[in-house]
């Protein structure tokens, strides 16, 4: 049973991990059942997942979890990368001693967590975690609430392409090698090169997917 003020917080995490499949209809009646609330907070919750791109509202027949998609995919990463782009910009310039050590200490966790990432469930986890941990980290000193938010909910409607793709198809070393570099840019406080490679950077799942079957 979910009380009404975590339904949101439950059913995010269902569709980031899977376990409310990509495209499945919302029954209003099924998940009465399974999440043991009433319709309202139900219906307050879907609405709010709309808004954050992770539901979808079809006029006469009701909620669905988003879909997957290459198109959607593309939008979700040329959108992060503007945002997390401008975000980086401002940390990097703005970033003292503190930021500094924030972004190491968030890139040792990173490497300690990737290379067990694909043992266990829990390690997979924990490594996600880790890995958005390491984008806040760098953002971090961007000076902009708003960024930060923009950013974590783009960040959170890629897990789910990232779990399906990147992570059967990409293996733990580059994982680590790519993070390291974007570290190593932003430490040195060059700006073109580290957007440059959140670029690259988020383009990796999009390329993945060409390869990848939904």
């Amino acid at each position: 049973m979910a009380k009404a003020t975590d339904l949101d917080d439950v059913m995010r995490d269902g569709i980031l991990r899977g376990t409310m499949e990509p495209g499945s209809w919302l029954r209003m009646e099924e998940l009465k059942a399974r999440f043991a609330v009433g319709f309202s907070p139900i219906r307050e919750a879907l609405s709010r997942l709309v808004g954050e791109g992770l539901v979808e509202f079809e006029a006469n027949r009701g909620f669905r979890v988003k879909g997957l998609s290459r198109a959607d995919l593309l939008d979700i990463a040329v959108t992060r990368t503007a945002v997390e782009g401008a975000a980086l910009r401002r940390s990097i310039a703005l970033g003292d001693d503190r930021w500094e050590a924030s972004v190491v200490g968030a890139m040792h966790r990173y490497r300690r967590t990737a290379a067990v990432a694909f043992d266990t469930d829990n390690g997979l986890s924990q490594w996600e975690a880790a890995h958005d941990e390491l984008h806040a980290a760098l953002i971090g000193a961007c000076g902009s609430p708003r960024l930060m938010m923009l950013q974590h909910r783009l960040q959170e409607q890629h897990l789910r392409y990232r779990r399906l793709i990147v992570v059967p198809h990409v293996g733990a070393e580059a994982h680590i090698a790519e993070h390291e570099q974007l570290v190593e840019y932003a430490l040195a406080r060059d700006l073109d090169a580290a957007v440059a490679h959140i670029e690259r950077h988020m383009m990796i799942t999009v390329d993945a997917l060409s390869n990848a079957e939904f």
